[in-house]
This record gives structure tokens, C-alpha cells and sequence, in this order.
């Protein structure tokens, strides 16, 4: 895109990472979370969305399966008989989860897109998706030469990382007209009294997204993607370190970019004209946005309650879980990750009772005091987190325990990542001799190059 050129789109900002591009017949409706909390009852949206016109979407990209990315209330939002006619993208799994929920409501196009691999929009618009670590993924969009790069809440963290996806989309540093990325933390950080250690994560952030920026080096950077707070009693004070929406812009300022800010409801028109004068109206919207996260920080906003599971039920659904764990690996997975966890222990809050596993299979029930408990949760939290495969992920991001001993979140990482290869049927010794033997020498050129680079 050059000059004043035009090129008949516009983006309209639903809130969190959701918005819409319109061009011509064309309606891309991208990551809309547009109702309720998300994560267990653990966030919410700073401010309300801006719902899309369910009559009007053509495709729908998903980044992922977070639900804050993939909503259920916004998949089902669109009536079942317009669901047959439109084009959902969605990077290709091997669980096929996603794509099978969308085809069981309705959706009659669903296409699965390898890493790098470009699909044709129609009118001269195309979208290509990259997948990243985690179950993440990002696109390139280019509307017949205006080019958005989507990060979303991708974890880049290293410019070799950030190359490579560049060069799985095709675009050089310079190429890209406007950058959205996310620019705070998302996850459990620390107990209540450890707001430094948020604040540095805070900060780590900041330095990722500036990193991206001096990469990509587009002509317009977007931050988004951290448009949540907090929401349920268990974890309100996870909120007190997040960066500010102004403090995202000003560092993409730092590095000599201009930055733009959106809130729900504004349109953006995609050309140089309409990019910069959301630049010019940036200043205004970060104040806005700033202080709905201090109305979170002076206890304003509302927070969500959970009432007390009964004990039977917490302790079914944990061994419940720990089978379909041990039904979902293979003998030699199943040894290892009883060597890495062999015993874990969890403090109901709500119960005042610990629940103890031996060897991801013997669950007992026990009083406070008879044993050190890992951390501290409330009987919903726990339930759930053994009652789905990504329970565990979704109790690491809505951050609802503490610690009980120190580095005792380790016990939720490590079940995170067990019941991980469940979801994706992945080996754990193939993950092992991966990373050891592939990805640890090719980390350790990409430290040596990120000291190179750095400013």
C-alpha cells in the first residue's frame, strides 16, 4: 500500500483480539469473543464488545482454541441456516476438535490449513495462516496489497522465530502495513504478594512486542489481544501489574513506529489516509482504555463467585480424569510421567481438605496438615481442571490457585503439559528426544543471535 491508494476496506474492532474486515461482498470475521467470561469464569472483557452482524459473515478465522478466540456463544451466534454457506479457516490439528464441533453445528466449508499454506479469499484477497508453539497460530492477510499481520497472542520471543514465520508467509521486514499483537501477560503469575514478579512479566512482554516490531517492521503497529481482566474473586489480584494500554503505545513509539489503538465499535478504513488518523485519535482511546483497567485496580468492576462442589463429586472427576490420562499414552509415556510427577497434592479451599495422587492413579482424600500441599484451589477449579484435557491449560491462564509451597505450580504445569499430549496424540519420549536433541542446539543459536541484534 502506497500513498493515498485506496483499497475499498475497512476493519471494524469488536474488542479483546476479534474484528472484522469488510471488502466488498467480503465479511472476515476474525477470533470474535463477544459474550460472557471465558476460561472458567475467569476473565472478562474491560469493556463490552461490539457484536458483528451474523447476517453478513462469509469466512470466519479462528487463531486458536482458547475460548477467548474461539467462543462457542459467537460460533453459535451465526443462524444454522446461513452456517452451510460460509468459509471457516482453521490450522490443521491432530485432534481435529475444532473443526469437528464446527461441522457437527452446521458449518459445511470447513477447511483445515497446513502451516504457510495461503487461501484465496475471493476479489484478490488472500489469507495465509502460520502455526506457532502451543496450539497457536497467526495470519497474513492481504487485500490486494495492504497486508495485515496478525500475531495475536502468538509467543514470539526470539527475531529467529519471528523470521522464520515471515518467511512461511512470504513477506520481508518492510512488507507489512499493520502489525496487531498482544501486549500484556494473560496467565497465572505469582501469588498476591508477588506484584513485582507480575510487573516484570509486564515488562518481558513489552520487550517481546518491541522485539516483533523492530522484526516485522510494518508501517502501522495495532496492540491488542489483552482487553481482559481478572474477573473471579480467586484471582482479582493478578490484575495489579498488567501493562496499561498507553504503555503499549508508548513503546511502539520508543522504536519509531506509529501506533494506533482501537476501541470496540471503531472502524478502521484500511488506507494511509484512515491508518493515520487512528493514529491521531490513539491518545484518546488509550486514556479510555486506561482507566477501565484502573476501574479493575479500584475494585470496581465485578468479580465472579464459585460455590463449593461436593467433595464425592471433586473426587470422581479426579480420577476420572487421571484414567482417560493413563488410556491416552502408551506404557513407556505413562512410566515417564509418573517419574515427573509421581505425587501431587492439592489444598481444597473450599473444603479445607487436601486431595492426594500417588502415580497419576491413587487418589485419597486427607486433612489438612497431614501432608504439604503443591497449591490451593477452590473444589470447582480442581473439578474442572480433570475434567477436560485442557483443564489444565485453562487453570494456568485463568490463574484461580496459589501456591502453597514454593515452586509448587510446577505440579500444574507438568499435568498441563500430561494431559497436552493426550489432546494433541503426541509421544512424550518423541517430545523429549525433540527438544533435546532439535530444538535445545537451535534455542541456544537463537540466544547467541538475539545478544548479536540487541540494541
Amino acid at each position: 500500500m502506497r500513498g493515498s491508494e485506496k483499497t475499498g476496506a475497512k476493519l471494524e474492532f469488536l474488542g479483546h483480539a476479534g474484528y472484522v474486515i469488510e471488502r466488498g461482498p467480503m465479511y472476515l470475521v476474525v477470533d470474535p469473543w463477544v459474550d460472557g467470561a471465558a476460561f472458567d469464569n475467569g476473565w472478562d472483557q474491560l469493556v463490552p464488545a461490539k457484536r458483528f452482524d451474523p447476517q453478513r459473515v462469509t469466512h470466519l478465522w479462528f487463531s486458536h482454541e482458547h475460548p477467548d478466540h474461539f467462543s462457542i456463544p459467537a460460533v453459535k451466534s451465526i443462524p444454522p441456516e446461513r452456517r452451510a454457506e460460509l468459509t471457516v479457516l482453521f490450522q490443521e490439528t491432530a485432534d481435529k476438535r475444532v473443526v469437528g464441533f464446527l461441522r457437527n453445528n452446521g458449518y459445511g466449508r470447513v477447511i483445515e490449513v497446513g502451516s504457510g499454506e495461503r487461501k484465496d479469499l475471493g476479489d484478490g484477497a488472500t489469507l495465509t495462516t502460520v502455526m506457532a508453539r502451543d496450539g497457536d497460530s497467526c495470519h497474513l492477510l492481504d487485500l490486494g496489497g495492504l497486508r495485515i499481520l496478525n500475531f495475536n497472542d502468538c509467543y514470539y520471543t526470539s527475531v529467529a522465530e519471528v523470521e522464520d514465520v515471515m518467511h512461511a508467509m512470504g513477506v520481508k521486514p518492510g512488507e507489512v502495513d499493520l502489525l496487531t499483537t498482544q501486549f500484556s501477560y494473560a496467565n497465572w503469575v505469582g501469588n498476591p504478594g508477588d506484584t513485582e514478579r507480575r510487573r516484570h512479566a509486564a515488562r518481558r512482554k513489552l520487550d517481546h512486542l518491541a522485539m516483533q516490531v523492530r522484526t516485522v517492521r510494518p508501517r502501522f503497529v495495532m496492540p491488542f489481544a489483552s482487553f481482559v481482566y481478572f474477573s473471579h474473586e480467586e484471582n482479582a489480584y493478578l490484575n495489579d501489574g498488567a501493562n496499561l494500554p498507553s504503555m503499549a503505545v508508548a513503546r511502539v513509539r520508543e522504536e519509531g513506529f506509529p501506533a494506533l489503538m482501537l476501541c470496540p465499535g471503531d472502524t478502521l478504513e484500511l488506507s494511509t489516509e484512515g491508518l493515520q488518523a487512528a493514529v491521531v485519535a490513539t491518545d484518546a482511546r488509550a486514556k479510555e482504555l486506561d482507566g477501565a483497567v484502573e476501574a479493575v485496580r479500584r475494585a470496581e468492576k465485578p468479580l465472579r463467585k464459585s460455590a463449593a462442589v461436593p467433595l464425592e463429586d471433586v473426587v470422581a472427576t479426579v480420577r476420572s480424569g487421571l484414567a482417560r490420562l493413563r488410556n491416552g499414552v502408551s506404557q513407556v509415556d505413562r512410566t515417564l510421567m509418573r517419574l515427573r510427577l509421581p505425587r501431587a497434592v492439592f489444598e481444597l479451599s473450599d473444603h479445607r481438605s487436601l486431595i492426594v495422587v500417588d502415580l497419576l492413579e491413587d487418589v485419597q482424600v486427607q486433612p489438612l496438615g497431614m501432608l504439604q500441599a503443591d497449591v490451593i484451589l477452590s473444589s470447582e477449579a480442581l473439578r474442572f481442571s480433570f475434567a477436560q484435557d485442557f483443564g489444565f491449560d485453562t487453570l494456568l491462564v485463568n490463574g484461580r490457585f496459589k501456591e502453597a509451597r514454593p515452586e509448587g505450580a510446577d505440579v500444574v504445569m507438568t499435568l498441563c503439559g500430561q494431559f497436552g499430549y493426550v489432546r494433541r496424540k503426541v509421544s512424550l519420549l518423541a517430545s523429549i528426544v525433540r527438544r533435546r536433541f532439535v530444538q535445545a542446539p537451535r534455542l541456544a543459536l537463537e540466544r547467541l543471535r538475539n545478544r548479536a541484534l540487541a540494541p
